[in-house]
């Protein structure tokens, strides 16, 4: 089996770590719909919710970097905060 990355990243716009949780579920459930709830390698693959990273990282790609080093396929995603908004998902079992 494989991996492929994954993730959707979120503007501020005043949102909160709860707001983006409920948009992230609502993008995992779309997904799972549409590729599958399995080794689909997206993010409606992986189990529901978001582990969040307490550090607030520089940029986007920052962020999403320090992602695809510490996530594993088998783990909820990872939530990351950047100054312009939020980064979540990471490695998708294939």
């Amino acid at each position: 089996m494989g991996m492929n990355e994954d993730f959707r990243t979120y503007h501020k716009r005043d949102r909160t770590r709860s707001d983006i949780e409920k948009l992230f579920a609502c993008d995992q459930q779309q997904s799972a719909y549409e590729d599958g709830h399995s080794y689909s390698g997206q993010i409606g693959g992986m189990p529901f919710g978001i582990n969040w990273i307490s550090k607030t990282f520089e940029s986007c790609d920052q962020a999403e970097n320090h992602i695809m080093e510490n996530h594993d396929k088998w783990d909820e995603a990872m939530g990351a905060e950047f100054p312009d908004g939020f980064i979540v998902g990471g490695w998708c079992s294939s």
